[in-house]
């Protein structure tokens, strides 16, 4: 007789199938920090330019990975399922969708390139964004497409193959970095626009190497394309692709806000949301890695097990960051020494700051790690619309409330009241992370208990 799955019974399995998803994914993350920290040796225009392209080229990117997210979900529940004969025809649908949406994404950035002056960034640095950008934008399709590779090659329980070729592709990034930044071995000093084409290349690199690798399973070109098979992909990858969306401009506006009250605040609120977001890839790993078992066990109609993977990733996803939090704390003036602030006005703001990111880390990672179990038990909508709710109806009227004095005006409308300044938009983000993660915990321990027959 089977023993009854458990929370502990479920947790190595999970930790097994998610520190090499886990790595991938903070590796993936080091790509934007090389051509970052590499463009810092061609000077601050170049550093300003690279920082501005990456960010406004990770909006579509981060849709675009929403999307393809559903390759590995629906996936997984087939093989719980026992449906293993549908791998073909969702590797073949989801390389067709990654590869469109990834076009469509790069050829209207292309042509958005050309408003970028219009940002308010220097001359310079928005001449010399420009050509990064437009190349950055290309870069996301084989970028996506390696994403959508790599969640099918996951949900076969192959993810140390992934971190292999993407380890490559890291190694590539650096070496074509420095030959066409900087102009070795005889090729021309190209600049900013030598990081463009080394990432195009990088990536390119990757999804070649992932694609031949062997066990990638059969494509069956032959076959067809049915729209029925693309219909259940958008079903969960559409919502997933606008909760990136609203979670990622969110995040995108609060800096702006914060250059609102003055730049102390808005160079504080930047030391410590790029400290805050340095551990995001790990949760983020896991909740990737413990959706592709939910949804197995999904397929399988197995609530206890659905239940037992699920809940164990969620209090995991918690206790990572939880530890992540109080290392902030206990490091604060380490940090500031290392962004070079220490004895600022910034450091003693960017501290105080710490202390809200200190307190929401636990939730953020279970938000994370839930996103992925809502989608993996067809909950995907339910989590789109909760996160807009909360961050667009509520965090961001509540930033402006409590940020910004009486009399405070956005579009002439009055929208200030108490003055709090850079501390009050951090308490606003960390109410909505506390709401949206207890939310969807919940909804997914209802899903997991009541939801099961409908796979």
């Amino acid at each position: 007789m089977t023993a009854a799955p458990t929370i502990r019974s479920e947790l190595g399995p999970t930790l097994k199938l998610a520190v090499p998803i886990m790595l991938g994914m903070l590796g993936y993350g080091l790509m934007f920090v090389v051509d970052v920290a590499m463009a810092g040796h061609l000077g601050e225009t170049a550093l300003a330019a690279s920082a501005l392209a990456s960010n406004l080229n990770y909006i579509p990117y981060v849709f675009g990975i929403g999307v393809v997210g559903a390759i590995a979900v629906y996936q997984s529940q087939d093989n719980g399922a026992g449906v293993g004969e549908s791998a073909p025809a969702i590797l073949r649908h989801g390389m067709v969708l990654a590869v469109a949406i990834s076009a469509v994404a790069a050829i209207g950035s292309h042509a958005a390139a050309d408003f970028i002056p219009l940002l308010g960034s220097s001359a310079a640095v928005s001449a010399e964004a420009r050509e990064f950008f437009i190349l950055m934008s290309w870069a996301m399709v084989p970028g996506l497409a390696f994403h959508a590779l790599r969640g099918h090659r996951d949900s076969q329980h192959q993810p140390w193959v992934s971190l292999a070729w993407l380890s490559a592709g890291i190694l590539a990034n650096i070496f074509f970095n420095w030959l066409w930044m900087f102009g070795h071995w005889g090729f021309p000093a190209l600049g900013l626009a030598g990081a463009g084409w080394a990432t195009l290349v990088a990536r390119l690199v990757m999804l070649i190497g992932l694609w031949f690798t062997p066990g990638r399973g059969e494509v069956r070109w032959a076959d067809g394309l049915q729209l029925a098979v693309f219909q259940r992909l958008l079903k969960t990858g559409w919502p997933a692709g606008l909760h990136s969306l609203s979670e990622v401009g969110i995040f995108a506006i609060v800096p702006v806000m914060a250059g609102w009250i003055n730049a102390t605040a808005q160079a504080a609120h930047q030391v410590a949301i790029s400290t805050a977001s340095a551990a995001f890839m790990l949760p983020l790993g896991l909740g990737i890695a413990a959706g592709i078992r939910v949804g197995e066990a999904y397929g399988a109609k197995d609530p206890r097990k659905v239940q037992a993977i699920g809940l164990g990733a969620l209090v995991m996803g918690g206790f990572i960051m939880a530890i992540y939090g109080l290392g902030m704390i206990l490091l604060r003036p380490v940090l500031m020494a290392t962004y070079g602030v220490a004895g600022t006005e910034t450091a003693a703001l960017a501290s105080t700051l710490l202390i809200f990111a200190a307190v929401w880390a636990p939730f953020d990672g279970v938000q994370v790690v839930a996103a992925y179990l809502l989608r993996s038990v067809n909950r995907a909508a339910w989590a789109s619309w909760s996160v807009f709710i909360v961050y667009w109806l509520f965090c961001l009227p509540l930033a402006l409330a409590l940020a910004f004095p009486v009399g405070f005006r956005v579009f002439g409308l009055p929208v200030g009241y108490f003055g709090l300044g850079a501390v009050g938009i951090w308490i606003s983000l960390a109410t909505g992370l506390v709401l949206v993660s207890l939310a969807m915990a919940w909804k997914f321990r209802q899903a997991a208990q009541t939801g099961v027959d409908d796979a």
